[in-house]
């Protein structure tokens, strides 16, 4: 099956009109991508691209939308592999190999040793164990899995039902799974992968339980990966998406391990059964890891919705439906991203988009300022940053996994196809929002920190001055609301969105009195249980305080006269409108300084002002993220703007299209199924005859 030669192209065509959109830029964009994008990830991409794509062979991934979950899982394994001899060979280190995954977006069965299993061990282990297990697991002697979800229990990691319990007669542990709510489930790398398990197992030790503790178990053997006696393991099946992984369940009956493979830096076991916690190991110090893990979230979420708004943006710049329609008058049909519908929807998700690239760099700092105190034994930062951490980490992954889902409605019925690169995609990525903390859970944990401090100030006792205390003692004296409304709150609209200090301190008193209302609420006998919807908001409002305020101290190391500005600057504008304009309820319902409905209507026609306003920026904007056309992988959002021409041309590569199997297969179904049905009528009537 060949496309037809001769076609009439388009006049003008989706390549023209996109350079023409580029031709708008008011900004260089190599010098915006420099600063919005750090030099770090940016020299990794380089690095990684430009390996991936010498050999073509491996690590093409176009063909992966005709794929079933098998071959899917293959030729994951086939590139993880390469990229595993890669790093052996001095190409790539194991943090590029993430960045290669990221690029490819097929997170194979390798996955979690690196992400989960390697990292346990580095932190959690002792001298001598790293000994007995680091060396292999890093030169991938042994595969690991990091065992804790089980299927009757998630978030509750206190209520695991696994047991370690320890067996002085042998000096070992007997792991065992009591019930089928016990069964380890959805566990990465473990399906068919991992010869070895962290198991996350409440400890047991003379009858007493000290909590779920991490304990290394083989599961299959490393010389023809067979389970192991007493091991039942497997793989879960299809998922609704990220499938190139195996993820699997796990169930153990009284397996018994050596002593030593209880990971002892935080807790010891020592011969005869005898517990104790090491003095000089501070356990608070496990913060650090789950905020680092939350804080490469954050970063990678960034490039994540990047994908999808430059997908979406350059597709809906070249797409053209109607004639005058849209406000903007043009020849011929008018581009869809004219029409306000898809502005409202696009430009929005693009100021969060740069939003969360400043976020990741500006909390990457506060990380590092905050573990150098940690390092030097102060862990007073610490719960600050774990609070912020959960926040953000809910921010950017709920932006960024339900701006996936904006862009590929934006992309209309095209958007539908897997060509477009942005189905298989969501899927993947959909996990974010859950992994690492469920957001839903991850909230109570930054409420609770802010109500935390609210309730210490009305007690008179002295908190640690962060950024989170600077907003509330800022705008509730004592730990309660001022009599009067601020200044602020009464500023025309326009004024507001053209004063950044005046935005701060606006969201900084949209959650403190959010905070102050609650605790109000809960003082008053209010359950823990009825809050929890008010604890939502509450996270999300102290979040879109830290995001903005993070985006304009990263604003602020812009050289003053930088040609940058303007358009940073109205990008942080309008995400400051829209966040109002989304929660216009917590300014009516202030009760000081609540805000009027004439107040809201202006904001609702600013904000549609300044989205007209970047929209003639937005694919200048996007290009400036710097997304290949191998991150993309779409026929849609592609560089150069060929987009139907290659959309036609992926169709073709169907193996239902390919003349090499297309024909065979349609044949097949012909005589199968086709034929019996179209010719049952006349095969009835000859019969009669």
């Amino acid at each position: 099956m060949q496309i037809p030669k001769g076609l009439q192209a388009m006049t003008p065509s989706t390549a023209d009109t996109l350079q023409a959109e580029r031709s708008k830029a008011a900004f260089s964009v190599a010098e915006m991508n420099a600063f919005i994008v750090d030099e770090q990830m940016r020299a990794q991409l380089t690095k990684v691209e430009r390996l991936l794509l010498s050999e073509p062979e491996t690590f093409d991934v176009r063909q992966v939308y005709f794929m079933s979950r098998t071959e899917k899982m293959d030729h994951a394994l086939k590139i993880g592999r390469r990229l595993i001899e890669l790093m052996k060979e001095g190409k790539l280190t194991g943090e590029e190999i993430s960045i290669a995954d990221m690029i490819l977006d097929i997170n194979g069965p390798f996955g979690l040793h690196r992400a989960m299993f390697i990292p346990t061990l580095q932190n959690q282990a002792t001298e001598e164990q790293k000994a007995m297990f680091l060396g292999k697991a890093e030169n991938y002697e042994i595969l690991g899995c990091y065992a804790q979800t089980e299927i009757g229990h998630g978030s509750n990691v206190q209520g695991l039902e696994t047991t370690c319990t320890y067996l002085p007669e042998t000096d070992e542990f007997e792991v065992h799974s009591p019930s089928i709510s016990a069964c380890k489930w959805w566990i990465g790398s473990l399906g068919v992968t991992a010869t070895h398990a962290m198991v996350m197992a409440q400890l047991v030790v003379n009858g007493k339980n000290y909590g779920p503790n991490p304990v290394v178990v083989p599961i299959r053997s490393v010389e023809d990966h067979q389970p192991l006696p007493g091991v039942t393991v497997g793989d879960l099946g299809p998922k609704f998406g990220f499938n190139a992984m195996d993820n699997g369940f796990l169930l153990l009956d009284h397996v018994r391990v050596p002593r030593l493979n209880l990971m002892q830096r935080y807790i010891t076991v020592a011969q005869g059964g005898r517990v104790s916690r090491p003095k000089n190991v501070d356990p608070k110090v496990a913060y650090g890891t789950m905020v680092y893990v939350r804080t490469q979230i954050v970063r990678n979420m960034s490039q994540v919705l990047a994908k999808a708004t430059t997908t979406a943006i350059r597709y809906a710049a070249v797409r053209r439906q109607f004639s005058g329609k849209a406000d903007k008058r043009v020849d011929g049909e008018s581009p869809v991203l004219d029409y306000g519908m898809v502005q409202h929807r696009l430009i929005p998700l693009l100021a969060q988009n740069y939003a969360m690239f400043a976020t990741s760099q500006a909390f990457a700092a506060h990380y590092a300022e905050s573990m150098g105190e940690l390092n030097r034994g102060n862990f007073g930062p610490l719960k600050e940053l774990h609070a912020t951490a959960c926040g953000l980490k809910r921010w950017t992954s709920d932006v960024a996994i339900h701006g996936i889902d904006t862009c590929r409605h934006a992309c209309g019925g095209h958007g539908f196809s897997q060509f477009s690169g942005l189905n298989e995609f969501f899927g993947n990525q959909y996990p974010n929002i859950i992994w690492e903390g469920d957001n839903y859970v991850l909230s109570q944990q930054t409420a609770r920190f802010v109500l935390t401090q609210v309730n210490a100030l009305r007690a008179g006792k002295q908190v640690a001055d962060n950024q989170t205390t600077q907003y509330l003692r800022a705008h509730l004296p004592g730990g309660h609301l001022p009599k009067t409304a601020p200044a602020f709150t009464q500023m025309p609209v326009a004024d507001l969105a053209s004063n950044p200090e005046a935005q701060l301190q606006l969201l900084g008193f949209r959650a403190a009195s959010m905070a102050a209302e609650l605790a109000d609420s809960m003082a008053a006998g209010q359950s823990h249980n009825r809050s929890l919807v008010a604890m939502q908001r509450l996270c999300d409002a102290h979040s879109d305080y830290i995001v903005a305020s993070y985006f304009r101290r990263h604003l602020r190391t812009l050289a003053p006269a930088s040609p940058l500005a303007p358009t940073l600057n109205k990008l942080a504008s309008l995400l400051f409108l829209y966040v109002l304009e989304q929660h216009s309820a917590d300014l009516l319902r202030l009760t000081v300084g609540a805000f009027s409905p004439v107040q809201i209507s202006e904001i609702e026609q600013l904000l549609a002002q300044v989205i007209e306003e970047v929209r003639e920026q937005a694919v200048p904007l996007v290009d400036a993220l710097g997304i290949t056309d191998l991150r993309l992988n779409s026929a849609l959002g592609r560089s150069d703007g060929k987009v139907y021409e290659n959309y036609l041309e992926w169709a073709m590569e169907d193996p239902l299209n390919r003349e090499d199997t297309g024909n065979a297969i349609r044949k097949q179904w012909f005589e199968k199924y086709y034929k019996p049905v179209l010719h049952a009528a006349k095969n009835k009537r000859d019969a009669r005859l």
